[in-house]
């Protein structure tokens, strides 16, 4: 299944003309002026419905019938009622965010899909539909992100343990092809009617791309991931980086193409498989060297036995210096940061099976003999993160977690009355 991100979409004005005119002929009767919903002491109008739907039907593109406006105006109203909540409790910790700094993010948003911002609102304004739609959908974007940042960023601690454990695993399929994905979460939420009513949107997302309709805006608008505001970009991974139902699929996907639904607990999502890349795995080593210098005529053997006598007592690169001081004839040099494939065949066959702070067995050098000592040692691949990289992935993920349990906390509290 073929899909296009088309990135001029949101300047067909026509596209959007016709979009305010589907809405407003098709369902006048469901979004008259008034209150569409009450959200503890704040309201949600059915104006700003209906210009959220009819900025949906703009920037996505989709298909325009009856059943794809009421699952529109379904999504529409409760992403209003979540962003009143989130700004609701935003207010109570009386953050303070900057026109300044929206209109950064709009433009930031906009720019991702090859959007002029300017163009934008010309073109919205020209149909009726207000650029504050997306401003305000920013706003709480901007506030939720501060709130789950301060309530739970200091507390979540990722552990040394849980990063070996995944670079561990990721360096194991460092040969492995590599994946650029985008996602689209379709909660199961009783909103929109349970597991089969998730199963429906994530099937009417997977249309509405083969219609033509730009994945990232979709997921920015239909999602419930936390990769909606990157227009559920989640960047390269590896097999077993996601969850064991979407690797599955991911395996068997061709660049260029969409998932069927998939389902997981709690809803459905929907895989797009931006690019695909056949990985090279490498291995970086840091080293250093440990010699005994062999006059002509010297015993090699002699000083081969000395540096194995050593290696259970070289055991650290920071400390060696000290180690081997005051011992005759023993001297040490650093080699620096170097890959597996600069290397010749014999440092090679030295160093294999050799793990940080381990010292190997001696070989010849012009001079002597020699041992290195390996300060670290990493498989790298094409796309493998880094060691931070993978710690800010894993304090993400715990992020993205809390993110949804504590919404989800504060919707069961709020009093939420739909008209």
């Amino acid at each position: 299944m073929n899909f296009k991100f088309k990135k001029s979409m949101m300047l067909a004005s026509a596209l959007i003309v016709s979009a305010s005119a589907t809405v407003s002929s098709t369902s006048t009767a469901q979004i008259s002026h008034g209150i569409a919903a009450v959200v503890n002491d704040d309201i949600v109008t059915t104006h700003d419905l209906r210009q959220r739907v009819l900025f949906m039907l703009a920037t996505t593109g989709v298909e325009r019938d009856e059943e794809t406006l009421q699952r529109m105006q379904a999504q529409a109203l409760k992403n209003l009622v979540d962003e009143k909540i989130q700004v609701q409790e935003s207010d109570k910790y009386e953050q303070t965010i900057s026109d300044a700094e929206i209109d950064r993010s709009v433009g930031s948003l906009l720019g991702r899909n090859g959007l002029n911002p300017q163009e934008v609102v010309q073109q919205l304004a020209a149909a009726g539909i207000s650029i504050n739609t997306l401003r305000e959908q920013v706003r709480s974007e901007i506030a939720w992100q501060r709130i789950v940042n301060g309530l739970y960023g200091s507390r979540i601690r990722i552990s040394d343990a849980q990063i070996d454990e995944t670079l561990n695993r990721l360096t194991a399929n460092a040969s492995k092809p590599s994946y650029r994905v985008a996602e689209i979460y379709i909660e199961a939420s009783p909103e929109i009617g349970g597991l089969e009513g998730a199963l429906q949107g994530a099937q009417a997302m997977i249309a509405q791309a083969q219609q033509g309709a730009p994945f990232p805006l979709l997921a920015q608008q239909f999602s419930s991931a936390p990769s909606a505001a990157k227009g559920g970009d989640i960047g390269w991974v590896h097999e077993g980086e996601l969850r064991p139902e979407i690797d599955e699929f991911l395996v068997q996907m061709e660049a260029g193409t969409i998932s069927n639904p998939i389902q997981v607990p709690g809803g459905y999502y929907v895989i797009a498989l931006v690019g695909k890349e056949v990985s090279s795995s490498d291995t970086l080593y840091k080293l250093k060297q440990v010699n005994i210098s062999v006059d002509e005529g010297g015993n090699r053997d002699t000083a081969k036995g000395d540096l194995l006598a050593l290696k259970s007592e070289l055991t650290s690169c920071d400390t060696l210096k000290d180690d081997i001081a005051g011992t005759d004839g023993l001297n040490q040099a650093d080699m620096g940061e170097l890959r597996a494939s600069e290397m010749s065949d014999v440092i090679l066959d030295a160093l294999a099976g050799v793990d940080a702070g381990q010292l190997t067995d001696p070989v010849d050098t012009p001079n002597g003999v020699a041992a290195i000592l390996v300060c670290e040692r990493e498989v790298t691949g094409t796309n493998v993160p880094t060691r931070n990289e993978v710690e800010n992935r894993l304090m993400d993920q715990q992020l993205a977690q809390a993110s949804k349990r504590h919404l989800r906390d504060l919707r069961r509290q709020a009093t939420i009355v739909v008209r």
